[in-house]
């Protein structure tokens, strides 16, 4: 394998309690259900696709809008103060990086919240490059979905998939790799399931970093 694309939440970071009390005050502030959330919530999924999941009978356009937004001021001020790369991440993705191969982050996260966390880990320079759902909103692109996001980071790469491996949390990033014909590595230290994973269809599945 030349080309690693690792899911972010999950999967290098623990990110879910600072995700968590953003929400919390997100749906504090909009007057949403709380019971349904902590009932309902769980890490990976898009803002856009929690509302709906949660809030099916209200999520209109106008919800999931003030969702995000409120969500974005929360979480982006909030300094990420619990979030840190899972013990054993660092030291195997500088054994990969040292073999010649490519490390990237492909990612539901925000782009500008993976940035944000990236620079206070002091990962700017490395991994190779960083691939979020909104990263090309802006542009003809659009908002891309995980399998389209990760077809547009191998080719921009120019990674074969025969030679690329996508290493991830949940059913999304498992997904997401056989969609693309990669390889995939299904991880348990994150939010998904072993059962999940292997129902995705998870080439394997790994207990800790190590087995990387």
């Amino acid at each position: 394998m030349k080309h690693w694309f690792f899911d972010f939440d999950g999967t290098l970071c623990a990110t879910e309690e600072d995700i968590k009390n953003a929400w919390r005050a997100t749906v504090r502030e909009l007057g949403l259900e709380v019971e349904r959330f902590e009932r309902l919530y769980y890490t990976g999924p898009s803002i856009d696709d929690m509302v709906r999941l949660m809030w099916p009978e209200q999520a209109d356009e106008a919800l999931i809008a003030a969702v995000r937004a409120a969500f974005v001021v929360h979480y982006d001020s909030s300094g990420f103060p619990t979030t840190a790369p899972y013990p054993g991440v660092v030291a195997r993705l500088e054994a990969i990086k040292a073999q010649g191969d490519r490390i990237y982050i492909v990612t539901n996260k925000r782009f500008s919240a993976t940035m944000a966390i990236v620079r206070k880990l002091s990962w700017e320079n490395f991994f190779h490059d960083f691939y979020s759902a909104d990263k090309y909103k802006d542009g003809p692109l659009g908002k891309l979905r995980k399998p389209a996001l990760l077809a547009q980071a191998m080719k921009e790469h120019g990674a074969a998939a025969a030679e690329s491996i996508m290493v991830g949390d949940t059913r999304l990033d498992i997904e997401a790799g056989r969609a693309n014909g990669l390889h995939t590595i299904g991880c348990t230290w994150g939010y998904g399931t072993r059962d999940e994973l292997m129902t995705a269809g998870a080439d394997a599945i790994i207990d800790t970093p190590d087995s990387l």
